[in-house]
């Protein structure tokens, strides 16, 4: 890679990227400065934000960005067209027949358990993250939700868990930020190299396909990141604010960013 690059577009994660994870769903947003960053960023190359979340959630909270990929690319809005995963559409009667076990369950168990439906733009439920992290037993209530899960497990949702943690989430079978990279690529007719930031595992595969892959770095971070370059979330602001002394040209020796050797050499 050389050691200057221009950037032709920023695609991003939210949570735990440009949005603290520290904070509940309804306090989530990125920060006043990374938010005016964002925005002078978006007045000269596309910026998008390709997410977990739901689309009435993410609008809301970056409604300057040129394009939005919703449910990890299961529904994808750039300018005035919306795009669906037909699976996603297809599985949303089983989605909703989980909830409603899990919710049923919640009501025996009593405080501790909480539920973030995802929908899409018409309402309808296709996934949802499902957290005991204020239960009193994790392992307990953790046992009760996955042998309600169990059963589905053939049809077609993908349940992923994360290694000692108190959460999961259920999502239609196809989902992948990858994919959703590659179609607002192609939607937004970005004709040079991206920029892609997030934190997750889930973000592997988004990361691969950028031109510059950075991984965010904050106490919940996946140790899985294949991203080339790390930088801290506390020093996120910094390197947007450096893009923008730069005129949108990444510096491979930037004060903020940290290579990944084994993806660099």
């Amino acid at each position: 890679m050389p050691k200057r690059t221009a950037i032709s577009a920023l695609f991003l994660d939210f949570d735990g990227t440009i949005s603290p994870v520290d904070v509940s769903r309804e306090k989530a947003q990125p920060t006043p400065m990374a938010r005016k960053l964002l925005q002078e960023i978006a007045e000269t190359i596309p910026v998008a934000v390709i997410t977990t979340k739901d689309m009435h959630f993410i609008k809301e909270r970056v409604p300057f960005v040129s394009a939005w990929a919703a449910i990890g690319g299961v529904e994808v809005t750039i300018g005035d067209r919306t795009l669906t995963l037909p699976h996603a559409i297809k599985f949303s009667p089983i989605v909703e027949s989980v909830l409603r076990l899990i919710e049923a369950e919640m009501r025996k168990i009593g405080k501790g358990i909480c539920i973030e439906r995802k929908a899409l733009s018409d309402g309808r439920v296709v996934a949802f993250c499902a957290d005991w992290r204020q239960a009193k037993d994790w392992n307990s209530v953790g046992r009760r939700i996955y042998a309600i899960l169990k059963p589905f497990r053939e049809r077609d949702l993908v349940i992923r868990t994360y290694d000692g943690c108190p959460y999961l989430d259920v999502y239609p079978e196809g989902v992948s930020k990858g994919r959703a990279f590659l179609i607002l690529k192609e939607g937004l007719k970005v004709d040079g190299s991206i920029m892609y930031l997030g934190d997750s595992e889930l973000d592997n595969p988004a990361f691969e396909l950028a031109e510059i892959s950075i991984g965010v770095i904050h106490d919940e971070t996946s140790p899985e990141l294949d991203s080339q370059f790390f930088v801290l979330f506390d020093d996120v602001e910094g390197l947007f604010h450096e893009l923008l002394e730069n005129q949108l040209v990444f510096n491979l020796e930037s004060r903020w960013i940290v290579r990944n050797e084994r993806r660099t050499k």
